[in-house]
């Protein structure tokens, strides 16, 4: 088989697989709905758009599957509340018993309700869709290595500015570009098959967990301060504050003067 149609067999392939991956888990969301169910639903979501990205553009364009990903994202989106609610839940056994965990308890069940309600009708209504699988043939005449090398070079370039300055100023926004950017990159590698990656793929996931544990903070942070009311509180959120503060120190000195992220693709 010629090569090039080989690529373009493989690429075809991967995308009709995130597809059906993407579908199963719209199954097991919709029968349990529980933090397990929602984070590989996430995760299929997230890997599907990262195989989008390096489609051609006529496919990219394509009504359907620019509407199916379009609705992906969103139900991504929707799941993400969810997610973070879990987290804060998870926040909440290290906490003493009494009566202010009690009432975190009952409002994060309320809010979590709500949460799901909206994911769950999203992932309805992206299941009742037409999922827009590729043929070969819609790959006839595309350079897979030209338009792949384009996204990694400018997905790379962009990990590794959001990643000076995250090291120069900490900025939340920075920080949230930087640790999605960080996961998109190590998809694409994956997806690619980087002979080279392994070292690169390390980095990029030790990153993404250690911001990742930040904004957990952040969450448990912008949650107590929506619940000022309680008694315990203001204690929690400066507890909380040291504890980011911390992390955010480990990690910058754990990655200053560590050169380039993400080596760019020649």
């Amino acid at each position: 088989m010629n090569p090039t149609r080989a690529a373009y067999r493989q690429l075809a392939y991967v995308f009709n697989r995130n597809l059906a991956t993407v579908d199963s888990r719209l199954d097991e969301f919709g029968r349990a709905g529980d933090a397990a169910t929602t984070a590989a639903l996430r995760k299929a979501t997230g890997r599907l758009r990262t195989t989008y990205s390096v489609l051609p553009k006529w496919v990219r364009r394509d009504a359907r599957v620019k509407g199916y990903l379009s609705a992906s994202k969103k139900l991504s989106k929707a799941a993400g509340k969810v997610r973070d609610i879990d987290t804060i839940a998870a926040w909440t056994i290290q906490t003493s018993e009494g009566k202010d965990r009690r009432s975190f308890i009952s409002d994060l069940d309320r809010l979590r309700a709500s949460a799901l309600r909206t994911a769950l009708l999203m992932a309805r209504e992206l299941k009742k869709s037409k999922t827009p699988s590729l043929d070969l043939r819609d790959l006839d005449g595309f350079d897979e290595r030209k338009r792949s090398d384009k996204v990694e070079r400018r997905l790379s370039r962009r990990v590794d500015k959001e990643f000076e300055e995250f090291l120069t100023t900490q900025e939340v926004d920075v920080m949230h570009a930087l640790r999605k950017d960080s996961k998109r990159l190590r998809h694409l590698l994956v997806l690619l098959g980087r002979g080279d990656a392994p070292p690169v793929l390390g980095r990029l996931r030790s990153i993404q967990d250690d911001l990742g544990a930040i904004r957990d903070h952040d969450l448990v942070i912008d949650y107590l301060r929506s619940r000022a009311r309680l008694t315990s509180t203001r204690t929690l959120i400066r507890e909380e504050i040291a504890k980011r503060h911390a992390r955010l120190e480990d990690f910058v000195t754990k990655n200053r003067g560590q050169g380039r992220l993400a080596p760019v693709a020649a």
